[in-house]
């Protein structure tokens, strides 16, 4: 009788929320981890952001970066993406000063289409990648595509950037690289092979071109902690093992 309940709250209206806040309840569950990030993202943009720094919060979502972005530096000039038309129009109404964009971030500017995972929207990007349920509704919406040199004025400084887009983060990186040379913005961004690894990119390419641009990687915790920066070796165990998904480019000084 329970397993019947719960397949008929699954299918129903309530499924979704109902998910959510299964994930939320479990101990050690992703929701948790993924809360332990956002906390680990405000005290990194605590220590880098003054109030008129400029950031870019790339997959903005619902907002929950964006709203310490806003609070930390009340006098920048903030930049957001999210392709979902929804979610930007609401970004748009609670942060009048950001200047959103209803887009998808890549390495080359054209249209194409978006998996919108519609039980589940966070896990929405360009490809279909590893998902953490077992029953992922997809849809496919057409969206545009904007490269961030493009976008971000070049004589505008950015201190912080921000990306979570599901495993296309490398090529949106790609598609900023005279910005990260110019600006030298510390970078949190997610990665990993459930993720990253649906895009055709290697722990080893991504790397090597943070190296060419400059930067080491790490951990939030690492960094905040003021342990030294990731060998390769670990950070491509840690792409195919975990624990971690998320990391910091740190641009190297000097």
């Amino acid at each position: 009788m329970l397993h019947q309940l719960a397949e008929w709250i699954r299918r129903s209206p309530f499924g979704p929320a109902a998910g959510w806040l299964r994930r939320r309840l479990l101990p050690g569950s992703l929701a948790a981890k993924n809360e332990r990030y956002d906390r680990q993202t405000v005290a990194v943009m605590q220590r880098v952001l003054r109030a008129d720094s400029n950031c870019i919060d790339v997959g903005a979502h619902s907002g929950s970066v964006l709203v310490d972005i806003v609070r930390l530096a009340p006098g920048g000039q903030h930049f957001a993406f999210e392709p979902l038309p929804w979610l930007a129009e609401k970004l748009r109404a609670r942060y009048p000063r950001v200047r959103v964009h209803q887009s998808a971030v890549g390495a080359a500017p054209g249209r194409t289409e978006f998996v919108h995972v519609v039980n589940d929207p966070a896990y929405s990007g360009l490809r279909e990648r590893s998902y953490d349920r077992a029953d992922p509704q997809l849809e496919r919406l057409p969206i545009e595509v904007v490269r961030l040199d493009d976008v971000i004025p070049a004589d505008l400084p950015i201190a912080f950037l921000k990306l979570d887009i599901e495993g296309g983060e490398f090529d949106a990186l790609r598609g900023a690289a005279a910005l990260l040379r110019r600006c030298r913005p510390h970078v949190v961004f997610e990665a990993g092979a459930r993720s990253s690894g649906h895009y055709g990119v290697t722990p080893e390419a991504l790397c090597g071109w943070f190296a060419e641009q400059g930067y080491r990687l790490t951990t939030m915790a690492r960094w905040l902690a003021g342990q030294p920066a990731m060998q390769v070796a670990e950070f491509v165990h840690n792409w195919q093992h975990g624990p971690d998904y998320y990391f910091l480019a740190e641009p190297v000084q000097g």
